[in-house]
């Protein structure tokens, strides 16, 4: 018996979404979830759940929930039979409590595919400024000129995934159909 839930969990894909704040992210995981068939297990909305059940507050709150949210997004990912996982990750260089923590994704399974997710900075910025999210997340107590130097620091940055990834230039009209067919390539490849 174990070797069979061993083998399923092996069998289990995932797709690893990143990028800047703003950089389409989210979108892209909400396209590719039906062609994958594929749940869309995204931070935000867990950390706008906790908003909704706990609150909000102050930045130390928001941090405290933010955290609390990353380890259910690793539980509720690694319970999982496969998913899309949305998030801004943690990266070098980063303030330690900032950006959900990667580590433990490379446990999960050997077929998992990251989408990074590209934009200018100052575009990431423009579309960070022009939406509107939960009150929670604290985004009207920064400046636009605050918001443009903090997306401006993170895209000097290494990016989030590996150096094997699937680009997605969010600049451009997005065509799911070829990010789903990159994606599943990838997971075809065999690792490096």
């Amino acid at each position: 018996m174990a070797i069979d839930v061993i083998a399923k969990a092996d069998d289990r894909r995932f797709v690893v979404v990143s990028g800047l704040p703003g950089s389409g992210k989210t979108t892209v995981a909400r396209a590719l979830a039906p062609l994958l068939s594929l749940p869309v297990i995204d931070k935000d909305d867990i950390l706008e759940r906790l908003f909704e059940s706990r609150g909000t507050g102050d930045a130390g709150w928001r941090r405290r929930l933010s955290r609390e949210a990353d380890a259910i997004l690793q539980t509720e990912v690694s319970a999982s039979a496969g998913a899309i996982v949305c998030s801004f990750w943690h990266v070098p260089g980063m303030p330690a409590d900032s950006g959900t923590p990667s580590g433990w994704l490379a446990e999960l399974s050997g077929a998992i595919v990251y989408v990074h997710c590209e934009c200018p900075p100052a575009v990431a910025a423009d579309r960070f400024l022009g939406r509107t999210r939960h009150t929670g997340h604290l985004d009207g107590t920064r400046t636009p000129a605050e918001v443009r130097s903090s997306i401006e620091a993170l895209a000097a940055l290494p990016p989030a995934a590996p150096s094997r990834r699937v680009i997605v230039d969010t600049m451009q009209p997005l065509d799911a159909e070829a990010v789903r067919r990159a994606v599943e390539s990838e997971w075809i490849a065999p690792a490096p």
